[in-house]
């Protein structure tokens, strides 16, 4: 019986993260990573964690999910990164803001070192997507779409990004924010969970290959 019961939670656990999102300009194709960050792991500065790799700060999985702190020090946010061989993505995950000033969803292109390509960032009062191109020092950052909106710190908020063609999506919750430019059609090569400050958690992340959705679903939607 406990066999039985073992493998139903198993094939539950495993269902759900197969599960589709809902989407609006794209939908998923090939599963790229789906990670609960249920897995303890201690504190970490590069090493692995739970399939990621810490970069920047200090991450660690506690509470069923991930923990990521910016060190004062690296005088930078803290980012832990998947790297990734795609173009159109769709990425998916929930995550609370806790005491950090903000968090971000970072996706980096495929030229090396991986130069910054696009990113969501979420505080207390506002959500905006960025276009951004560089590394470091040569670094160019242009806001493309914000909205002014408070976000429960303590709450679990739900996030979808899209990003199809030059089409840059991301709803958080019930608030959507839309943004274009070419610069999201270059190829991703690195995905990153980003914190200003300390506090945030991040769990059930998951990253698919998308395509555009087809002429007749478009037509079909109401």
């Amino acid at each position: 019986m406990k066999k039985i019961l073992f493998l139903v939670c198993i094939s539950a656990i495993f269902a759900s993260a197969q599960t589709p999102p809902v989407t609006a300009i794209g939908s998923t194709a090939a599963l790229i990573v789906t990670t609960p960050f249920d897995q303890p792991a201690p504190p970490t500065r590069k090493g692995l964690i739970n399939g990621w790799q810490a970069s920047i700060g200090e991450w660690s999985v506690k509470d069923a999910s991930l923990h990521g702190d910016e060190v004062p020090a690296d005088h930078h946010p803290s980012s832990c990164i998947y790297r990734v061989e795609a173009t159109d993505l769709i990425i998916t995950a929930q995550f609370r803001l806790g005491t950090s000033e903000h968090v971000a969803f970072g996706c980096r292109d495929s030229i090396a070192p991986n130069h910054h390509l696009g990113r969501t960032f979420i505080s207390r009062d506002s959500i905006w997507i960025q276009k951004m191109s560089g590394i470091a020092k040569t670094t160019k950052v242009e806001k493309l779409a914000e909205i002014k909106t408070p976000m429960d710190p303590e709450a679990w908020h739900e996030l979808t990004i899209e990003i199809i063609g030059d089409h840059y999506r991301a709803r958080i919750g019930q608030h959507i924010l839309e943004a274009h430019h070419e610069r999201f059609k270059d190829a991703k090569g690195l995905i990153a969970l980003i914190v200003k400050g300390q506090g945030a958690q991040f769990k059930n992340v998951s990253i698919w290959h998308a395509r555009p959705l087809s002429v007749s679903s478009e037509k079909a939607k109401p």
